[in-house]
Order: structure tokens, then sequence, then C-alpha cells
């Protein structure tokens, strides 16, 4: 708490104001008195009627304005942001196209201010007293008494339900038998997850290589950046975890990331094998006190590893050694929601910062990761060969244009379904890839072509033959399946399309005695879930297990002998710039899953394109054939990495103003870059799904190779704050940066 009598010396602070409105995104200065406040403290300031909380981001000397016109901070509430924090959310606000305050929230745990609105009790003999005998302090006794049966709870909820005023709840406060504040319980996420440590057998002589690589340069603490391409099962995990103890005996620090929150349970195992309680664990589906507890113990040095998903990026760690990107090609790496950051991106510049080793790690590198290597701009690390010196898997092509004729009308080709049945005998293990969950995909009437969509995005909804509804996956909404055709009340409405929840179904049909089990975003909604699935398919009390793309990353267990890739052409259908690296990025990370131990795997690629480059390369597990077909396309079209691709999306619930504002942006794009901006404008048009939670979404995308960069990031900036202002104030307008998608 920020104390006035220490008072020393004026100064002018620059606070970003907690807020949800762009107008007032900005800093704000205001005079402090206080000389223990300083860069990155939460403060609490006066703004227009009321008092917000806000965050340091600079300090001034002088000002240029009258003096007594500028406000006071009232507290001060201690340091949440380092300077490196500060320097990250001010290159987010410029580059990410968001607001100071969404880059704050990234560095702060959900929930960490709410430690001010909870009250809990000190749990003694002498709060036990008074609360027997408060003696005039009646309601004070009555409060505590509550406390100290029901626990901590919040002071809007006191007063609310339990009617005890703010006065009484300050007294017992003062009084010293109850305190403001959070009580550190220090839980351990995902506790069930035990440490597991392997014998270190010698670095084959690939490893050796790479290892050596980082270490050098882990010891010159200069920033430096590899990318480390090593097909699946070559040991880039053993080369992370040496290369992180090696930035320990340094008295540094790390990070490691995973794109996926089921991968984080075999990281867990095998990272706590290796450095037990210096491990602490971030992702999203940590209740808001484990993140909390997490965050201190990062925050305090107590924890010198931390491992998680993309929002791992933003700990509090200091003096950092290395960072590593595990599966850098996965676009879960990329935020979907504002703001819209690259977690890549910001490792980069946490490296630099902290003069510390990235390692982007990949089977399957993004092709702008890879051209980067190309160009000397990041050091090549190749591992071409297996850990285990087991052949890569064999891979067999199943036409299924061919099944059709021969006659066979299952999800299963023919060559699948005799490999799954051998694969069972020997006692073996099965993964099922499709990247489509629910049982069917869409509802339609035979008689009419009627398709069941959601009201309030568009698209067709999916049925879920579990829950019996038709269901929106992107608003989550659920439907009730009708009996007969709303439009012209046929009975022949049925759902069609194959969706995991139907595979796992044919599965129990097929081969009664397997057991099989399912890993889609259905099935790992409760939590605990995912590694429930997972650990019955370690400990083989499960044979078959389908999933959706997260079956396709990382998972690592010995006994599976077979991979199947239901329907390879999903990604390649999808109308986006980058569709075909997905497509070949998803099927060799799900090949990559089979033979994993002491014999070769096998894989069936089910496919109706089985002559498309992506395909062929990748049944031959051969990126670089697959990148010169690629980057002649790209190279060609001016697509990433020869031009960044910006888009704007404009979003209302009027489809007139999205259609307008996007107009309107694409015509100040115009009127500023003039013939420069010929050719490198695509719309302004209707996005591929059209309706999104109500909101309909209109795109322009940016060609920006050859613009002048500096110059348009400004325009962007400036062109969206002013139409805002300017009849556009309900229209949601988006920037984005080389989205992972335009669709």
């Amino acid at each position: 708490m920020c104390s006035f009598i220490s008072c020393t010396m004026k100064r002018y602070l620059e606070i970003i104001i907690e807020n949800s409105v762009a107008a007032i995104d900005r800093p704000y200065t205001y005079i402090c008195h206080d000389d223990s406040i300083g860069l990155g403290d939460a403060v609490e300031v006066s703004f227009g009627r009321g008092s917000r909380k806000g965050f340091v981001f600079g300090e001034k000397n002088s000002v240029d304005i009258d003096e007594s016109k500028l406000k006071e901070v009232t507290k001060g509430e201690g340091n949440v942001l380092s300077p490196e924090a500060v320097k990250l959310c001010i290159y987010m606000k410029k580059y990410c196209f968001c607001r100071y305050i969404d880059g704050v929230k990234c560095f702060i745990p959900p929930g960490y201010f709410s430690f001010e609105d909870i009250i809990s009790p000190v749990d003694g003999e002498e709060s036990r007293d008074f609360a027997a005998n408060p003696g005039r302090s009646k309601k004070q006794g009555e409060l505590l008494s509550m406390l100290l049966k029901y626990g901590p709870a919040k002071k809007a909820e006191i007063r609310k339900s339990w009617g005890f005023g703010y006065e009484t709840m300050r007294a017992v406060v003062e009084k010293g038998y109850a305190i403001e504040g959070r009580i550190e319980k220090k839980r351990v996420p995902m506790r069930s997850v035990l440490a597991d440590r392997e014998a270190f057998i010698d670095f084959t002589p690939e490893q050796a290589v790479a290892f050596e690589k980082l270490k050098d340069s882990i010891h010159e603490e200069k920033y430096k950046g590899y990318l480390l391409w090593g097909v699946t099962g070559s040991g880039k995990t053993r080369v992370y975890i040496e290369a992180i103890r090696e930035a320990l005996s340094l008295g540094r620090t790390a990070i490691i990331l995973v794109p996926e929150i089921s991968l984080t349970i075999q990281a867990i195992e095998r990272f706590r094998g290796e450095f037990g309680d210096q491990v602490a664990i971030l992702h999203s589906k940590l209740s808001d006190g484990e993140r909390y507890d997490e965050w201190i113990r990062i925050k305090r040095g107590e924890a010198k590893i931390v491992l998680g998903v993309r929002s791992a990026i933003f700990a509090p760690l200091e003096n950092i050694g290395v960072i590593v990107v595990d599966e850098e090609h996965e676009s879960s790496y990329k935020a979907d929601n504002s703001p819209r950051y690259d977690a890549i991106e910001i490792a980069a510049v946490r490296a630099k910062y902290n003069n510390a080793v990235l390692v982007l790690g990949s089977a399957t590198p993004q092709i702008t990761t890879f051209r980067l290597a190309e160009e000397g701009r990041l050091e090549l690390l190749t591992m071409k060969n297996r850990y285990n010196d087991i052949a890569l898997p064999a891979v067999h092509i199943a036409d299924m244009r061919a099944e059709l004729k021969r006659g066979n009308k299952s999800v299963f080709s023919e060559r699948l379904y005799v490999e799954m049945k051998r694969c069972l005998a020997e006692k073996r293990q099965i993964i099922l890839f499709l990247n489509r969950r629910g049982f069917s995909s869409f509802i339609s009437c035979r008689n009419c072509g009627y398709v069941m969509k959601c009201p309030d995005c568009g698209i067709s909804l999916t049925y879920h033959k579990q829950e019996q509804a038709a269901v929106c996956h992107y608003c989550g909404r659920k439907f009730r399946i009708p009996v007969k055709c709303p439009d012209c009340g046929s009975e022949y409405i049925k759902d069609f399309g194959t969706g995991t929840e139907k595979i796992e179904e044919l599965c129990r049909k097929i081969f009664p005695n397997a057991r099989a089990a399912r890993l889609d975003l259905d099935t790992m909604s409760k939590k605990g879930s995912t590694e429930s699935i997972l650990d019955d398919f370690k400990n083989h009390r499960t044979d078959i297990l389908i999933g959706t793309q997260v079956v396709a990353k990382g998972l690592d267990y010995e006994a599976v002998d077979l991979v199947g890739i239901i329907a390879a052409d999903i990604s390649l259908n999808i109308p986006d710039y980058r569709s075909a690296e997905k497509a070949f990025q998803l099927i060799t990370q799900a090949a990559g899953r089979s033979g994993r131990g002491n014999k070769r795997g096998q894989v069936v690629i089910q496919t109706y394109n089985p002559d498309h480059y992506a395909v062929r390369t990748a049944s031959m597990h051969d990126y670089e054939s697959f990148y010169r077909e690629e980057i002649k396309i790209r190279m060609a079209m001016k697509y990433p990495p020869f031009g960044d691709i910006i888009r704007v999306m404009t979003a209302d619930v009027n489809e007139g103003i999205a259609g307008s504002c996007a107009r309107s942006f694409c015509d100040e794009i115009k009127a500023r870059f003039g013939q420069e901006a010929e050719g490198r404008l695509l719309g302004p048009k209707a996005a591929h799904i059209l309706k999104i939670k109500g909101r309909y979404r209109y795109q322009v995308l940016i060609k920006a190779g050859g613009l002048p960069m500096k110059e348009l990031y400004k325009a962007l900036h400036e062109i969206r704050q002013k139409l805002l202002n300017e009849g556009f104030k309900t229209c949601n307008i988006t920037i984005e940066v080389n989205p992972h998608s335009t669709i």
C-alpha cells in the first residue's frame, strides 16, 4: 500500500487505465508523490466519476499542460509487470493491433485482483473466543462465526447474502480476526500426472550435434535462433531437456511451449521426472486458483522452468536462458481472440530481450520458418533418423474412389480394415485420426434439400448422437433433432457424413472385443478427462484411440502399431492459401504416432486425391519435396514468406454496416497508398463463414509485400480509429497479420 508520509518529490506518471473502450486506450498523465511507485506497478487512480485501476507504463520529468488539471495517484497496489512486460505490452499494441490493457491481461493471472474483494478468517483461539463472546460487537462476532464456519467469502456476497455492512467487515479486519486478501493454498496443478524419468541413453550422433550447438549458444549468453528439424520420433525432447539443464546450471531459467493441453500431460511426466518442483505449469484448463499459485511461484523465483501452451510465454520469469517452442508449425500458437498474438513472435522478442536461445522444433516446420533457416536468419539443426534406429512407418495410400467402384461404401478401406484386424490380433494399439468431431457432419432433408443451420452463425449444425442434439461448433448452441423437415414436412430428414463419434460406434460394432475410446473437444471438456483417456491408452486399457487433430500432435506410445487417417482431404478442401501445408503437416504428424517402439509401424491414408503433392510427399515422409512444390506457389502468388498478408475483419449485427465498414476501410487504404495499393487488396467481400454468433463478417486481405511497412502499420491504426469514431462505433474491427486461416 502506498504511504503518503514517505512523499519526497513530485513525479509525473504515464498510466494505462483498465478499460473496455478503445477511445480511452492511451496513456494518461497523473501526479504521484510516492517514491515507491514505479514502472509496472498497479495503482488506483481517479478517472471520470469514479476510481479505476491502472498500470504505470512510464514517467515524465515535466508536462506541458496546466498542472492543476492533473489528478493524483490514489494508492499503489504493488508491482505486477516487469520492465520487460511493459515493453512487450507496447510491442503488442503496435504489432498485434490490440489495446494496451489486452496486453497487460496476458501477464496477469485471472482473478489476480479479486483478492481485494475477499475476507478470510484468521483461524485461532483468539478468533474463536471473540466469535463466541463479542461483547457489544455482536455483528462482528456473528460475521466472524460465519467466516470460521464457511471460509473466505467475497465482500459483495457477505453484504448481499449474509447481511453485514462494510463497516462490520472493516472492524473485524482491523481487530486482526480476519484479513483482506487471498490465502495461498499452494495448489499443485495436474497432481495426478506422475513424474516419469526416462533412463538417459547416450545421444545419437544427430542429437549430440544439435545439443552441442545449443550448449555453446547458451554459454555465450547472446540471442540466437534455431530451427530443430527432426523427423517424428527422432528424440527432440531429449535435446530440449539437456539444453534446459545447461541453462539452469548457469543460474538461468527456461520456457517450453507445447501446442495442446493433451501434450502438456506427457510433457509434465518427462519434465517433472527430470526437474521436479522446479517446473511450473500454465494453461487454460487450470482453475483460477491454480494459475494464480503457479504465477506467484514463478514470480518469486521458486520455479525455474515454465511449461504450458501459448499463454505460458507471458510467464513472469526473469533471466531466461532458453525458450523452446515444440511443434512450432501448430496453428494453436496463434491466438484467435484479442489480443491476436503469435506466441512464436512473442517468444522471439523475449529471447532477444533476455539474450536467450530460441529453439523452434518440428518434423514439419512452417514454410515461413524453413525459409528463415534457408536465408540464415535461423540456424538449421537436422535430425533425420529416429532415435531407436527403426525406420519411419510404412505408408499405404487407400484410394477411396477405387473403394467405391469395388462396392465398398464403408468409412474403412479394405486395407485399413485388414490392418486393424491384424493389429488387434497381435495385441497392438491403433490410432484413428479424423479431423471432424460429432456423429455426422450435417442434417438434411432428402426430399427438398433443407439443411439445419445455426440461426446465429449461419453454418450447418453437426449431429451429436450421444447428446441427441444438433450442435453449432462455433457458438455451441444446441437444437433438438426435428422429426419432420421444417420446410416441406417430409419425414426423410436424417444425418449425413462422418465424425469421430460415428467412428467410435463403428469400431465397437465391427470389433466388439476391442476397447475403443475417443479424444476430441467433446470428451476433453471435463477437468481431468484428458488425463484419464490418455492414461487408459498408455496402460493398454484402450486398444483403439479415435480423435481429431489432438491425436496427431506429439503422442508418444510404443505399442501403437497402426495409424489410420480416415479422411486426408478435409484440410485440402479448405479455401485458404495454407490448406496444402496444413494437410501435409496433419498427415505427417498423425503418421508419426506409429512405430515409436521396437517395431516398424504401419499407416493407412484414405483419400480421394492420391495424386495431390501434399498427400504424395507426406506418404513418403518427404518434407523437402513438399517445401519445394509449395514455395514456388507462394512466390508466384506473393504469399508469406514473400510478403505479409494482413486481414482486416469487420463484424456487426447489421450486415449492411459490416459491409460498409469494410468498403470504407478499403477506400481509406487506396486513398493513402494510391497506385502502391493496386493489386494488393483482395475484397472487401463477405467472409467464407458470413455469420458467427449473430455478427455478420466482411473482410479485406492486404498483400503487404512491397508496401512501406512502417507507414502501413501506422495507417491501419489510424484508419481503424477514424472509422470507430465516425459512424462505425458498433462495428468490431480486427486486424491480424499473417493469420493461420483466412476463413
